[in-house]
């Protein structure tokens, strides 16, 4: 049997655990809604490219929420490239910079997931110290 100092070590261990855990999670949440909002860009990016020059069209702002507007052109738009800096390119480029930020985002959200696995074995296996100490 364990002795109590030992297991408010491996009490103080699991909960260092259990935060970390929640950190990872709370950051894939991010990560989830970052890239659901490349996709919105994507998706907006490539539709308002194929939309009539001058014609009224919807326009989205974002919520599922939209204005009307015409494009007084649909070749070049406005990108955020990080650090509030902004650039012009041209559609193509704007969709190849945004799906290489998904694929970026992607990878290290494999990476939260691996760690997660990793902490959650830790939690197993701490727990099973625990019932067995305790």
């Amino acid at each position: 049997m364990a002795s109590e100092q030992e297991q408010r070590v491996l009490v103080a261990q699991l909960q260092q655990l259990e935060a970390e855990a929640r950190a990872y999670e709370q950051q894939m949440d991010v990560i989830n809604f970052t890239m659901q909002e490349i996709q919105r860009a994507i998706e907006a990016t490539e539709a308002l490219s194929k939309t009539d020059i001058g014609k009224d069209s919807l326009i989205p702002i974002g919520a599922n929420s939209y204005v009307y507007g015409s494009i007084p052109q649909a070749t070049r738009i406005i990108i955020g490239l990080g650090s509030s800096v902004s650039a012009e390119v041209e559609v193509a480029d704007a969709v190849k910079h945004l799906q290489e930020r998904r694929t970026k985002l992607t990878e290290v959200q494999g990476q939260f997931a691996a760690r997660l696995n990793e902490i959650s074995a830790q939690m197993y296996a701490l727990q099973t110290q625990l019932q067995a100490a305790g």
